[in-house]
């Protein structure tokens, strides 16, 4: 274990060892339950909020978790593979998905319900940092100080205000779980039961979120920093060792872990913007940059950013960038060892703190894994920000409350605690604000991002559910007339003109969404019935045969591919599709009704569905 600070008489090292031993635990009791109050307060009007962004597809329309009977394929597949089974994702967090179901069978479609377990995972998290900061520097008061800027911080409006943005908090609280039962296996005591369960919830933060493989990198940077022997640093080479031992039943835990990765997913990870090696390298000061400005000046947050790739070293998009960061690294290095004298302590927290938020934000600077548009978004901060807290705390201490026990210890420390948290906790309850619904959410993205095109495409989307479809459309044609091969933007524009009854056009943009992403089967379906429309059953028949192949158990594709079958007369097969179709939805009265006009050939066409009972979900 690292040296204590101080000496005997030292009140810090009185609280912590009177803390283990569960002696007088009530003033840090009382700090953390304020915290976690405040937190849960600031975030209390998310629990009004609806279903936004990805949830619409990931909760409301995900059949896979609407019954146990889908468990195994979660850790089989990965996220999206309900909806999209061809295609290649990154995403592999069956625990997510549990998650998902559990919320399910507690609330339904209750939006009140899954808000609310966010926010408990929220405080949970909030509540470890407040344990990691105790166990880093042996002081109360740095503990409170970090858990306070975790839990307020506004840069977590998108982790815990979207409901499909969980898997965040999910993850990080298994890693720091995780971490902080490892620490225990390093002390007197049942080690091999401590190691045990670190590795247990190890294994839970990797089924959560890919992230969580940094883990091991923070347990071997804590075993080389916080290495002593005899009360003095030991030399590089035995750093080393200490290292790889701490590490090495983690990795064994990684290495099970990735031929399931491998094997749902199809492999360790895919490209999903294709782009060059050197773009792929010059934008990441911009983005460091850009991440370092939320965490210390978190104002004007969205779900989407102007962030554009940097081709070429400029000044402004690469140069500056890159400076700036050097000098924040130069002064972090400086802080380090100035404390490195009189308080060796705070200089191993500085230190390991500042390499847990620079590691943990490593794994998201890889933007070809990333799509077009969202290479930078908040909650990718979540983790990266448990070592920013802990340095805004040790800043703090270092700043001039050293001396004090907590933050109550005296009349005007415990007034600027108080305002702090009261101005943190406004800008959170304030920022969240747009979340409640995808037309304020979009709406103010575009704002903040004019020139994103993922922005402009969500809010015609929302602004089309909304009725306001001439104006929706013109944001998808703004769109497109600077990205020709947007996905999205096209297969929405299609729906538009699909529901509006002109399907000439319909079959123009889901020709083109289908040629620029190939994987979703809806556009297939749709594309099929616009051409049905047009009396070009051929090609309905084809373009809905291939939605088959796409996604075989689509809704409404079986019924969709009987409809157009019937109308060119080929009825035994009409009648073979509507059975299957039958088969996944017995109770489907329109199914019903059509299979018993074909089984009687009766040919009339005065009970024909029409295409529009196929409602189109935009994107």
């Amino acid at each position: 274990m690292p040296a204590k600070m101080g000496t005997d008489n030292d009140p810090q090292k009185r609280g912590w060892e009177g803390y283990l031993e569960g002696d007088s635990p009530w003033t840090s009791g009382l700090a953390v339950a304020g915290i976690l109050t405040a937190t849960f307060i600031a975030y209390a009007a998310t629990l009004s909020f609806g279903f936004v962004f990805d949830d619409k597809a990931g909760i409301v329309g995900n059949d896979a978790i609407r019954a146990w009977r889908y468990l195994p394929s979660y850790f089989t597949s990965h996220v999206w593979s309900y909806l999209y089974p061809h295609l290649l994702s990154n995403y592999y967090r069956p625990l997510f998905l549990l998650w998902l179901r559990l919320n399910e069978v507690l609330f339904g479609l209750r939006a009140w319900g899954w808000h609310l377990t966010s926010v408990a995972a929220h405080l949970a998290v909030t509540y470890l940092v407040f344990r990691l900061g105790f166990r880093l520097t042996r002081d109360k008061g740095v503990a409170t100080a970090g858990a306070l800027v975790f839990g307020l911080h506004p840069v977590h409006i998108e982790a815990v205000a979207y409901i499909s943005g969980v898997a965040e908090p999910l993850s990080t609280l298994f890693v720091l779980a995780a971490f902080l039962a490892w620490l225990r296996s390093r002390e007197h005591g049942p080690r091999l039961r401590w190691l045990a369960a670190s590795l247990t919830l190890y294994g839970a933060a990797l089924l959560s979120k890919e992230s969580s493989l940094m883990l091991p990198v923070f347990v071997a940077a804590f075993a080389w920093i916080y290495a002593a022997v005899d009360g003095g640093e030991t030399r590089p080479g035995a750093r080393l060792r200490a290292a790889l031992v701490a590490v090495a039943s983690f990795l064994a835990v990684t290495l099970a872990y990735l031929p399931l990765r491998v094997w749902a997913v199809r492999g360790f990870a895919h490209t999903v913007t294709p782009l060059p090696v050197s773009t792929a390298i010059l934008t990441i000061p911009s983005v460091g940059l850009f991440y370092l400005r939320l965490l210390v000046w978190p104002a004007r947050l969205s779900c989407y950013y102007d962030t554009p790739y940097v081709s070429a070293p400029s000044f402004r998009g690469f140069i500056l960038p890159l400076v700036v960061l050097v000098a924040v690294v130069a002064v972090l290095v400086f802080w380090h060892r100035r404390t490195r004298g009189p308080a060796p302590e705070g200089s191993r927290a500085w230190a390991f703190a500042s390499l847990w938020m620079a590691l943990a934000i490593l794994p998201v600077l890889n933007f070809r894994l990333l799509p077009e548009g969202e290479i930078a978004h908040d909650r990718y901060l979540y983790l990266p920000s448990v070592g920013f807290s802990i340095l805004v705390a040790l800043a703090w201490r270092q700043a001039g409350f050293r001396h004090a026990r907590l933050l109550a210890r005296s009349s005007w420390a415990a007034a600027l605690g108080v305002a702090f948290s009261v101005l943190m906790a406004f800008a959170t309850a304030r920022q969240s604000l747009c979340w409640s619904d995808d037309l304020s959410l979009n709406f103010h993205a575009h704002e903040i991002a004019p020139q994103n095109v993922s922005a402009t495409t969500s809010l015609a989307a929302a602004a089309a559910e909304r009725g306001m479809v001439p104006a929706a459309q013109a944001l998808y044609r703004q769109v497109l007339e600077s990205h020709p091969d947007f996905w999205r933007a096209n297969v929405n524009l299609a729906y538009r003109y699909y529901q509006q009854g002109n399907f000439a056009e319909a079959v123009r943009y889901f020709e083109r969404s289908a040629a620029a992403d190939p994987t979703d089967g809806d556009q297939f379906l749709y594309l099929g019935l616009a051409w049905m429309h047009l009396n070009r059953l051929a090609e309905a028949e084809g373009a809905i045969r291939t939605a088959l192949l796409v996604r075989p158990h689509g809704h409404g594709y079986h019924l969709g591919l009987g409809l157009v079958l019937k109308q060119a007369g080929k009825l035994a097969e009409a009648r073979q599709e509507l059975e299957a179709a039958l088969a996944a939805d017995p109770q489907d009265a329109q199914t019903r009704a059509l299979l018993a006009e074909v089984e009687g050939q009766l040919g009339s066409q005065a009970a024909k569905p029409t295409a529009n009972s196929f409602s189109p979900r935009p994107r």
